[in-house]
């Protein structure tokens, strides 16, 4: 599913942004992302029973379902710099922007869902009991999705790859460390966990500790070596483009 097609480019922000959504497919891209959450929100709260049309329970899968998705946006982000020398810093600040974006529009989609589905009189449940959590969560949920995306289109040459690797590569160690590695391990190593812990929460202590070295290990490492990748590349160019 590589998407390229001409993004615009530049070292502001606003051009990084703009990069996102810089060619048809891409914008596509966004809109099909926007589009699976608002019908995972509202197939959940019309598709559960009354009693769990809850905003604690109608969030964390559509934040899941948008988390799917979020990760081709910014691996493209990332991988146009391949081609250009425009700022990483630039698409870094601009994929957060997005992965807060995107997490305050999940919430606010299962929010309009719950309020449209929740049944009303005709159920004792309370609809929002702990929505604060579960929104504050929202917050940073996609953080370490699109910081992945980030990660994979500076680590892998082609597009299409990167994008696939956003998928295969978090669920590959979910599934192996939830099978091979001493429980717990996955609490502390997987975004998924990091993923269940924000939502629908609250967070505590440990769980917050969890979320930090989740991110220490999928966002910023990976980024880190990317970056110095990139840097290299554009050494060698500058270089072997010198006259003789």
């Amino acid at each position: 599913m590589a998407m390229s097609g001409g993004p615009p480019t530049g070292n502001t922000l606003g051009g990084a942004l703009r990069a996102l959504v810089g060619s048809r497919s891409r914008l596509v891209l966004v809109l099909v992302t926007a589009l699976v959450g608002g019908l995972v929100a509202f197939g959940q709260a019309f598709g559960l029973p009354l009693e769990q049309r809850t905003f604690a329970r109608v969030v964390p899968l559509t934040q899941l379902s948008i988390s799917v998705l979020t990760p081709f946006a910014t691996a493209l982000l990332t991988h146009d710099l391949r081609r250009s020398s425009d700022a990483l810093g630039s698409r870094w600040l601009a994929a957060a922007i997005y992965g807060v974006t995107a997490g305050v529009y999940g919430a606010a989609l299962a929010a309009a869902a719950v309020a449209a589905g929740s049944g009303g009189p005709l159920t004792t449940v309370d609809p929002w009991a702990g929505a604060w959590p579960a929104a504050l969560g929202s917050l940073l949920v996609q953080l370490i999705p699109v910081g992945v995306g980030c990660a994979a289109g500076l680590l892998i040459r082609r597009a299409r790859y990167a994008e696939l690797a956003t998928i295969a590569v978090p669920l590959s160690a979910s599934f192996l460390l939830g099978r091979y590695a001493p429980p717990g391990t996955t609490d502390w190593v997987t975004p998924l966990a990091a993923a269940s812990h924000l939502l629908p929460g609250p967070m505590t202590p440990v769980t917050w500790a969890q979320w930090v070295v989740t991110a220490a290990l999928w966002v910023v490492l990976p980024n880190v070596v990317g970056a110095s990748l990139l840097r290299r590349r554009r050494v060698a160019a500058a270089a072997a483009a010198k006259p003789v």
